[in-house]
């Protein structure tokens, strides 16, 4: 893969987002306690304390000092300069987490909501656990103006029982006014930091230097209590026993601090220059990175005595034994090494060989272009590309788009490609589809005509499985997926990609054949790919496929599974696991969990609208819906409809989301019976078999001959439809106890194997009384359980109506019967033969008890209330 010329920039490895950054840095051996400085620190909740001063001050590791102190309460995080929100948001969750295991459940993967919710709710949740927490910020980035905005829209959503600490180089006096909203404000500074004179005495001595000497003393005050800088003299001083003359070093240099260091590393041997310069190619590396780095100069005792003493790096609170080099003298060591440009290649060099030999391909990818190895970059690429858009930075991918190609009419449409890939990894739709058009275009006549068309209309088919376009989803699945002429083809693992989009849109219109088939396509290809992002998707596939088959407690694991490793890996957007997480939710369903099932279902609906995955998003608020119903709650649950409906039109192209809508308010409809709305949904539904099933039992009401033959021809092929199967005939026959007993006992043989319970509460009471009596005969654990919760059900269910309707009166019942026709009050009162103020007086009552605020609401509720 060719680069393009003048456009090849310097990259640094950016070590990301690590579990270093989230705990508290620990203290070298030799650092000088500042315990006389934490009155400064010691500040009660709610609170803002702001520590500003220049680098070299010692900001962090006073800090660092005061809240090891009180370790159990202080939640730590440090930010860089490429931190985005989302990653702030997850470094919130992260660090909180390390005193607070299991904090927010709902955040799995990178950031669970918009990082504002995030921190909202995460203030909340601290809030709630009834103690005091001391917050620090300790922010490495130099870009205020950017920081602004965000520190007042993330400081505003702080609970009181925060103290807030933020360690900056410089001053954010513009959101000081936020702070002091919160509470006291205390602003420590560079004067309050510097050395005493005892503590550069007491330091001297640590060195084995006689401060009491004139020209040592004057050497160090010339330091004027910079704590980076008398540190880095007393080193110096200590090694070579002479004085320095730090004031006139001050005044020759810009950047003094920086001279200094500079100063302090050409004084080391050569070996151990060597070593440390070598080492500065990554900001943080572990023993296993060390030797890859240093070869034959590796030393563990080495390495564990620098960060021992602390001067160059140290080691980081991290379970898994890490080193971080001190910024500044990175940014040395770094100018050092570039001087030597084949040697900082070949450490390069042995780093993507080792991040290869890990299968880390994005790891891989810079450290291939750092090294100049472009042959190994094309190689590496596109399953690096890959990686990328599965984690959801597609800033990243759009990064590198450059050196997909040069500048050559092909070269250019290998970078649109990657371009494409960033763009739908960001969500960016009306891009992803313009830039399908003009893609297409320039490919025609090309080599590459093929494969451009089979990409783009995979990106199409992304984009419209998010919209819930199920028949465009369809034509574009068809053309990506057929075969391609040319030098380049569909990758296969863009192959599976497609055809877990294809069982996700399947699984969603509750075909079961096809997920099945859709997996063992997608497991045979899988054979020919080692990317492990393949194993994960294949694991989703074989989720959904078990849940269609009602094999729930196995799809309840395999879902589980999948959905750790998603989160693990930090799987977003269109790879993210919302089609596990919504398995996991039915599961709880199915197993009598409600408190569970809502709880990731409203991780699914934030999800769903952070990443714009707008049916799993209206799919899981259906729920929401439906469970109203179940209660009773009859017009909230229509209120929740209206309000998605209302949502959906604000997204282009919606007309598929609407379709899931249909199917909530057509369970909602079919428990209230209202038959007239009902049957109009009917029409329009697509034939699911949840859809099925309705329109059986609407067809039954309505006195339709042909039900009982529909139930002969159901399908019984796997538990669920077994289950279904043995309902529906035990449904049939309910007058006949001894062959409804039959057909019950069937179906609870095959629910108790797969865990099902909530497909049996559903039932009528009549099937209720079925299941108690052979509970009773034969009384296993899952029958008792399941019978514990039907009694439960069917009380809950008899004493709804008493609500109100023992309150209603004859003629009120009357009136209200006669609410549910469309003639205007002045009819029904003459046929009561009552007079119009005596109706609106029954109305009056009527609607009080039954606490509704008008006709339409009143007939809703007696529908939901089964009284009509």
């Amino acid at each position: 893969m060719a680069t393009a010329k003048g456009e090849a920039a310097e990259f640094e490895v950016d070590p990301g987002v690590t579990l270093s950054r989230t705990l508290i840095p620990t203290l070298p051996p030799n650092y000088l306690s500042r315990k006389h400085l934490f009155p400064l620190l010691d500040n009660s909740s709610p609170s803002t304390t702001v520590v500003i001063a220049p680098a070299g001050y010692g900001k962090t590791s006073l800090v660092a000092e005061w809240a090891l102190a009180h370790r159990d309460c202080v939640i730590w995080l440090t930010i860089t300069e490429s931190d985005s929100l989302e990653d702030m948001a997850a470094l919130f969750i992260q660090a909180t987490r390390n005193i607070l295991p299991g904090f927010a459940p709902w955040f799995e993967g990178e950031a669970s909501v918009r990082p504002v919710e995030v921190v909202r709710r995460w203030g909340n949740e601290l809030l709630a656990t009834g103690k005091d927490y001391i917050f620090v910020i300790d922010n490495l980035r130099e870009h205020t103006n950017r920081d602004v905005d965000i520190a007042s829209r993330l400081v505003e959503q702080f609970p009181k029982n925060i103290q807030f600490v933020t360690i900056r180089r410089d001053s954010l006096e513009t959101v000081y006014a936020t702070f002091a909203s919160r509470g006291a404000l205390s602003v420590v500074t560079a004067n309050d930091l510097q050395f005493s004179d005892n503590e550069i005495s007491t330091l001297a001595v640590m060195h084995g230097i006689q401060y009491e000497n004139f020209d040592i003393r004057q050497s160090l005050d010339g330091a004027r209590g910079w704590p980076a800088a008398v540190s880095m003299l007393v080193h110096q001083i200590g090694k070579n026993k002479k004085p320095i003359d730090f004031e006139k070093l001050a005044s020759s240099q810009s950047d003094p601090l920086r001279a200094l260091a500079s100063s302090v590393i050409e004084s080391l041997d050569v070996q151990m220059q060597s070593l440390i310069t070598s080492l500065a190619v990554v900001q943080e590396f572990t023993h296993e990175m060390a030797e890859v780095i240093l070869g034959d100069e590796y030393s563990y005792d080495a390495i564990n005595q620098i960060a021992l003493d602390g001067n160059y790096f140290t080691q980081t609170g991290s379970p898994e034994q890490s080193f971080e080099f001190s910024t500044l003298v990175r940014e040395v060591l770094l100018t050092e090494l570039r001087k030597d440009k084949y040697k900082k290649m070949r450490i390069h060099s042995a780093l993507l060989a080792f991040h290869e030999n890990r299968n880390e391909p994005n790891l891989a990818l810079e450290h291939a272009y750092l090294a100049g190895d472009f042959e190994k970059v094309a190689v590496i690429f596109p399953d690096a590309a890959r990686i990328l858009q599965a984690t959801g930075r597609g800033r990243e991918l759009i990064r590198w788009s450059i050196f997909a190609g040069d500048n050559s009419e092909l070269g250019l449409l290998k970078r649109a490609t990657v371009e494409l890939a960033g763009r739908l990894a960001n969500q960016e739709y009306d891009s992803v589809l313009s830039m399908i058009d003009q893609m297409n275009f320039n490919a025609k006549g090309t080599v590459l005509e093929g494969f451009i068309k089979q990409l783009t209309y995979g990106s199409r088919a992304h984009v419209e499985m998010a919209l819930g376009r199920f028949d465009e989803f369809d034509q574009s699945y068809a053309i990506a997926m057929s075969n391609s002429d040319g030098p380049i083809t569909f990758g296969i693992e863009e192959q599976i990609g497609l055809l877990r989009l294809a069982a996700m849109k399947s699984f969603i219109l509750d075909e079961t054949e096809s997920v099945e088939a859709l997996y063992e396509e997608a497991k045979a290809l899988a054979n020919k790919s080692k990317l492990p992002n393949n194993h994960l998707l294949l694991s989703s596939m074989n989720a959904m496929a078990l849940f269609q088959r009602g094999d729930y407690r196995r799809a309840f694991e395999a879902a589980s599974v999948t959905y750790s490793q998603f989160t693990k890996r930090g799987y977003v957007g269109i790879y993210g696991p919302l089609d596990s997480m919504f398995i996991i939710a039915r599961c709880h369903l199915e197993f009598a969990r409600p408190r569970e099932a809502f709880e990731v279902f409203g991780q699914i609906k934030h999800l769903g609208e952070q990443w714009q995955q707008w049916v799993w998003h209206f799919f899981a608020d259906g729920y929401f819906a439906r469970d109203l119903v179940m209660r009773g709650m009859v017009t909230e649950a229509l209120d929740n409809i209206k309000r998605a409906r209302e949502r959906a039109s604000e997204i282009e192209f919606s007309e598929g989301l609407v379709s899931i809508i249909d199917l909530s308010e057509l369970f909602i409809r079919f428990t209230v019976k209202d038959n007239e709305r009902l049957g109009a949904l009917l029409e329009r539904a697509p034939k699911l078999r949840f859809v099925q099933q309705i329109r059986l039992a609407y067809d039954e009401r309505m006195g339709k001959k042909s039900v009982r033959e529909e139930v002969k021809n159901l399908p019984a092929r796997t538990p669920r439809e077994k289950i279904w199967k043995h309902l529906a005939d035990a449904h049939e026959v309910i007058d006949q106890e001894n062959m409804a007993l039959k057909e019950m006992k069937k179906a609870l043989e095959v629910g108790a194997t797969v865990g099902a319970k909530e497909t049996f509460l559903r039932q009528s009471s009549e099937m209720g009384n079925l299941i108690l009596k052979i509970a009773g005969e034969n009384p296993t654990v899952y029958l008792e359980d399941l019978a514990s919760s039907v009694a439960e059900r069917i009380k809950s269910d008899a004493n709804r109506p008493s609500e109100f309707a023992s309150s209603l009166t004859k003629r009120e019942l009357e009136v209200l019967r006669h609410l549910s026709t469309d003639r205007p009050i002045s009819a029904i009162a003459a046929s009561l033969h009552i007079s119009l103020n005596t109706m609106k007086t029954h109305l009056k009552n009527l609607y009080r008890k039954m606490e509704v605020d008008g006709r339409v609401n009143a007939v809703e509720k007696a529908k939901a209330h089964f009284l009509l």
